[in-house]
């Protein structure tokens, strides 16, 4: 079943190259890639730096540099980003901010992996309230049911079923 997810997985940015352009670098949009695999859920997040910081080159002053380091610690905090609606326990984030390349975009990448009592049927997003930036979230969803793409809009939750 494992692996049977994770190739499904693995073939949802093909089918997403075909079907539209890829979304990557849209300021207000990021992306979330969930892989449910019985009660184990697996999120990553990707999203231009400037949905969370307001900016995306190397910061210029004491704020932006605090703003940085304040970022990356509430990524860390993972009901500041994603609350499953079981009982969940969680790995510790891994949160990779930019190193603000010359003339480049920059991302901000996280990964937050549960282990729920049961399987959860929803996912609670704090992070629309808690990051203004996120204007819309495009979410590549594996489940045991198959695999999806979809289009939230602030304050919406994701439902697993």
């Amino acid at each position: 079943m494992k692996v049977l997810l994770i190739l499904a997985f693995l073939s949802i940015p093909a089918a997403s190259v075909v079907a539209a352009p890829h979304s990557a670098h849209v300021h207000g949009v990021a992306e979330i890639d969930v892989v449910v695999d019985g009660n184990k859920v697996l999120i990553t997040l990707e999203s231009p730096a400037d949905n969370l910081l307001g900016f995306e080159r190397a910061p210029k002053n004491d704020y932006e540099k605090n703003k940085v380091q304040d970022v990356a610690a509430q990524l860390q905090v993972v009901g500041n980003v994603f609350a499953p609606n079981a009982q969940c326990q969680s790995a510790k984030p891994v949160v990779v901010m930019p190193t603000f390349g010359k003339g480049e975009h920059s991302d901000i990448t996280a990964e937050y992996m549960f282990e729920c009592s049961n399987q959860a049927t929803q996912i609670k997003l704090p992070l629309w309230k808690n990051f203004a930036g996120f204007k819309s979230l495009m979410v590549n969803l594996v489940t045991p049911q198959g695999q999806k793409q979809l289009k939230l809009k602030p304050g919406q939750a994701l439902d697993l079923k």
